[in-house]
C-alpha cells in the first residue's frame, strides 16, 4: 500500500514536514502511510463537507490525494464541479494553480514543418492569431476546449486548426469521420453543433470521405511526430501547450506573442 502510494504521487525519500494545522485525524492517517519518506506541502478543504486534499511534495514534483477529516477515507482521481455540465471544473487543478502548488510545464518547442496546414481547415479569420488543435473528439476536456475557442472564434480573438489524434478507439474515430464531413458539407456552426451538442443536420452530409480518413490518419501521424501523448494539446507560435486551458491563459499566452505567425509551417 505504501509503495504503490508514493509511487503513485512520484514521492520518493523527502524528510517529513511539519503537520501543524492538519487535521489530527488526517495527520495520523498520512503518517501512518508514508512515515518520514514523504512530506506535505498543504492541507486544504474541499468543497464537500469533511473532505480535504493533501498535497504532497518530492523530488520529482507535487502529488497529492482526497482525504476525509476523520483519516478513514482515502481518494485519489479528480473532483469535478458539474454545476455547468458542459464545462466541468476540475477543483483540485484549480486550488493547485492558484495556490501556486503546481506549477504548469513549460512549453516544449514543435518543428512546425512537421504540421500541414491549409487554409482552407481554419476555423476563424485569418486575421486573427492562429493556433493548432489536436483533440479528441469524445475526450471530455477536449469538448470543455473546443466551448472555449468557438466562443472565442466568435468574438473574432482567436482562429484555430483543427487536427485530430484519437485516443478513445473507433467510436472517436467514427466521430471524428463524420464532424468532418458536416464541416465539409455545412460549415463550422453545423461542425461545433455535432461535436458540442451532438445535433446532426436533417439532410445527411455530402463529403469526400476518403478524403477526409486520409486527413485524420496524417494528423494522427504528425501527431505522433511532434511528440503528442494526450489531449487535449495545442500548439502557438511554436510552442506546444498540454491540457485544458481557459480563455483567460489562452489570451495570456497569446498576447505575449501577439503579431507574430506559425512560422515554418507546411502550408497549402
Amino acid at each position: 500500500m505504501v509503495r504503490w502510494l508514493l509511487s503513485l504521487l512520484l514521492i520518493v525519500g523527502i524528510t517529513c514536514a511539519s503537520f501543524a494545522k492538519v487535521p489530527v485525524g488526517i495527520e495520523k492517517k498520512v503518517k501512518e502511510i508514508v512515515g518520514n519518506r514523504a512530506k506535505i506541502l498543504a492541507v486544504e478543504p474541499l468543497p464537500v463537507k469533511g473532505l480535504y486534499m493533501v498535497f504532497l511534495k518530492g523530488n520529482r514534483g507535487v502529488g497529492g490525494f482526497m482525504m476525509t477529516k476523520d483519516g478513514k477515507y482515502l481518494i485519489v482521481g479528480r473532483l469535478l464541479d458539474v454545476t455547468n455540465a458542459k464545462q466541468p471544473v476540475d477543483i483540485i487543478g484549480k486550488i493547485a494553480k492558484e495556490k501556486g502548488y503546481i506549477k504548469p510545464p513549460q512549453p516544449k518547442k514543435v518543428d512546425m514543418s512537421k504540421i500541414k496546414l491549409s487554409e482552407k481547415d481554419r476555423v476563424g479569420s485569418k486575421k486573427a492569431p492562429s493556433i493548432v488543435l489536436f483533440f479528441d473528439p469524445t475526450c471530455p476536456f477536449c469538448k470543455r476546449e473546443l466551448y472555449t475557442l468557438r466562443d472565442m472564434v466568435n468574438k473574432g480573438e482567436i482562429s484555430f486548426y483543427p487536427k485530430y489524434f484519437i485516443v478513445h478507439g473507433p467510436a472517436a474515430r467514427k466521430k471524428a469521420e463524420e464532424a468532418e464531413c458536416i464541416r465539409e458539407a455545412y460549415g463550422n456552426k453545423a461542425y461545433f453543433d455535432y461535436l458540442l451538442e451532438g445535433k446532426k443536420p436533417k439532410k445527411a452530409p455530402k463529403c469526400n470521405k476518403e478524403a477526409i480518413s486520409k486527413r485524420i490518419d496524417r494528423d494522427i501521424k504528425e501527431a505522433r511526430e511532434i511528440g503528442v501523448r494526450g489531449t487535449p494539446t495545442w500548439i502557438y507560435q511554436g510552442k506546444m501547450y498540454v491540457g485544458y486551458r481557459p480563455e483567460s491563459e489562452i489570451k495570456s499566452i497569446i498576447d505575449k506573442g501577439k503579431g507574430k505567425k506559425l512560422n515554418n509551417s507546411k502550408s497549402k
